[in-house]
């Protein structure tokens, strides 16, 4: 979470966009109520653990999933899980994928996943993990994100 202080000319709106953030995130995180008037000097909470995970990349000729994760620091199976893809499938010039940041991980949980055993494979507490998500399931297939400090 980062704090932001309003500035003149400010609305919910011009914040959301400053921070990629939706403005419900922005509203819920402060229990903001309507019409959501801000004061100059006002103290607001950004949920920046939630949002701004992942880069944008445009696969050029000659990319494969596993070149990009190699560039990127990451893995072709988190890059695949991430987008929606099978590792092997074929991607294609001018697509665009999500890749995470360098100072995220993420994590794609499995059958008999436990927050003990994300917390291992991230090597945090689990209280940063759960602080880092809204929900978690533990169902198959959920992302799990850590930020590192």
């Amino acid at each position: 979470m980062d704090v932001y202080i309003v500035e003149q000319g400010d609305t919910i709106e011009s914040i959301g966009r400053k921070y990629n953030l939706p403005v419900i995130e922005i509203i819920k995180a402060n229990n903001l109520r309507a019409p959501y008037l801000l004061t100059v000097g006002q103290s607001l909470t950004i949920p920046t653990n939630l949002y701004n995970i992942f880069n944008y990349y445009t696969v050029k000729p000659g990319d494969t999933l596993y070149s990009i994760a190699e560039k990127e620091s990451t893995t072709a199976d988190l890059i695949a899980g991430v987008n929606g893809i099978n590792p092997n499938e074929y991607i294609y010039e001018g697509q665009t994928l999500l890749v995470p940041k360098q100072d995220v991980e993420l994590y794609i949980t499995k059958n008999g996943d436990t927050i003990d055993t994300i917390s291992e494979h991230f090597s945090a507490p689990s209280s940063d993990v759960i602080y880092s998500n809204n929900d978690i399931y533990l169902l198959p297939g959920q992302l799990i994100i850590y930020r590192k400090a």
